[in-house]
């Protein structure tokens, strides 16, 4: 009695192959439809939905373990075409020599090939190798079609985090700013400022509701995407470039390459004083009255419950006091620290005289700056001239751009900050001198970032707290010279063209050197 053939059915399908008809059900009913004419048995009907580079297919790998264990036993391997096998012709041929090892033949219902004819092996690379050249000639229209919409300004992936996905009535896909954008506004702005580390501020978007992994952050802070522009990496034949995007921007391209400097080490970042913890505004300020070693700050919970937050040296020194008190205290100890509005007023002035004098040095570094590029364009055309006239080689031309690119990116950079100064600095201005006018209250409602800010920038060297009152070596010079200017401004005479920050008021009087400032409650 003749053995009867026992087959493994395999299927594969893919998104393209439906539209061609290749569903799974097609080639299920073609492939049983053939072992029933000729009285197969089916045992085992496998089914992937992969790509058929490689055979790292889940099912696949399965069907090859359970023949390999001996689990699965079959005289053939049936699919409808070469195509549902692999599109990998090398791949292909090491597989057909592992299976036939193991004692199973393959076969192509639509493509049959007896295999131990050795012409039928140059049908078997024809049948093999049409689809895997199909595949890279796909592969290289969808990555040619995807270049060429990237350098129209087109975002051709998923939304990043602040963008989503949208289509117009004609189908045309585009980015908008989804929910997520004011966090990435606020992300930018953070870090450029240097204050916080990296790690810190992603810690705090967290807090505000913002959900990215670590990896993902790092890979969003360093997307250009966001100040408008689209990155296309370089290929053999092009280099890489920033394109202008079709998107909304939302951040600048001056904070943005800001944020680059800061992540690059470029722009030196302020020592992290942040505590990140609203109770501790002071944690970084405060050095030890008997060690000098800087304060550290911690909450213990109450016996009747509750947090309480203390200042507290790390050397043993039982240097230990009350956060909240301390804090209370030194908002206290600002009021003591008050600015007349005819000092505020004088002082206005100068900055005015002293921004609008700058702006006259900022148009000549301007123009500096633009001849500097176009000088560097200038060497770019001369190169390219030279590769024209065949005095060059087309990879010389290329090496001598893509070396010039990175001077007229820093120039460009240099003249984006230049070009994109705020006019209305009278408003900023204000906001900072509004801050003088009563500085224990606008410290008392700030948030913890404005808090440590006002602190650093004032007092750049440590404060000690002792006999509940604080005093420092030094306040900042300018600082001190604000506090000074109602005395001086006394004694400057009033003029009718020309109002500017005498000599006399650079001089800080008697009583208040800021090396023995003290405030006390």
């Amino acid at each position: 009695m003749k053995k009867q053939v026992r087959v493994i059915l395999y299927i594969r399908v893919s998104t393209e192959d439906q539209k061609d008809g290749y569903s799974p059900a097609y080639q299920l009913e073609k492939l049983q439809r053939y072992c029933k004419d000729r009285d197969y048995e089916v045992i085992k009907i496998f089914e992937d939905d992969s790509s058929a580079k490689t055979f790292d297919r889940p099912q696949y790998q399965k069907m090859l373990h359970e023949i390999k264990a001996g689990k699965l036993k079959a005289d053939w391997l049936l699919f409808i075409k070469w195509d549902r096998f692999s599109r990998n012709t090398e791949e292909s041929y090491k597989m057909i020599t592992t299976l036939e090892r193991l004692g199973v033949q393959v076969q192509a219902i639509e493509q049959p090939l007896d295999l131990k004819v050795p012409e039928n092996k140059i049908m078997l690379a024809v049948y093999l190798a049409f689809p895997e050249v199909e595949n890279l000639r796909r592969g290289l229209n969808v990555t040619s079609g995807m270049r060429r919409a990237k350098k129209e300004g087109r975002w051709m992936a998923t939304a990043p985090k602040g963008y989503k996905n949208v289509s117009d009535e004609k189908g045309k896909k585009s980015i908008v700013p989804s929910e997520d954008a004011p966090f990435i506004q606020w992300i930018f702005e953070e870090l450029a400022t240097g204050v916080h580390t990296v790690i810190d501020v992603l810690r705090l978007a967290h807090k505000k509701g913002f959900k990215c992994s670590r990896n993902n952050f790092w890979a969003l802070i360093r997307n250009p995407v966001y100040c408008g522009k689209i990155f296309i990496a370089a290929t053999e034949d092009d280099e890489e470039m920033l394109v202008p995007g079709q998107h909304e921007a939302l951040i600048s391209e001056e904070l943005y390459f800001m944020v680059q400097d800061v992540l690059d080490g470029k722009k030196r970042n302020v020592p992290t004083k942040n505590t990140m913890k609203e109770e501790l505004p002071l944690r970084g300020f405060l050095i030890c009255r008997k060690c000098g070693s800087n304060l550290t700050g911690s909450a213990s919970r109450g016996k009747l419950g509750g947090r309480y937050f203390y200042y507290h040296c790390k050397n043993g020194c039982n240097e230990r006091f009350s956060a909240k008190e301390a804090n209370k205290i030194f908002v206290k100890g600002l009021a003591n620290l008050t600015v007349k509005q005819k000092a505020i007023d004088l002082y206005y002035l100068g900055v005015k005289k002293a921004f609008n004098l700058n702006q006259g040095d900022k148009s000549q570094q301007t123009a500096t700056i633009k001849r500097e590029m176009e000088a560097i364009h200038q060497r770019i055309e001369k190169a390219r001239d030279m590769m024209l006239d065949d005095k060059i080689d087309a990879s010389d031309y290329k090496e001598i751009k893509m070396s010039l690119q990175p001077q007229i990116e820093k120039l460009n950079r240099k003249l984006i900050g230049f070009t994109q100064v705020d006019g209305n600095y009278r408003g900023f201005i204000e906001e900072g001198f509004s801050f003088l006018r009563n500085m224990a209250e606008a410290f008392d409602n700030a948030d913890l970032r404005a808090k440590q800010q006002f602190v650093g920038s004032v007092f750049p060297e440590k404060l000690i707290f002792e006999n509940n009152q604080y005093r420092t070596p030094k306040m900042l010079r300018a600082f001190a010279r604000i506090l000074s200017i109602d005395g001086a401004f006394k004694r400057a005479k009033k003029r009718t063209e020309e109002i500017f920050i005498p000599q006399s008021a650079l001089v800080i009087p008697l009583g208040f050197e800021p090396r023995t400032l003290t405030l006390k409650v």
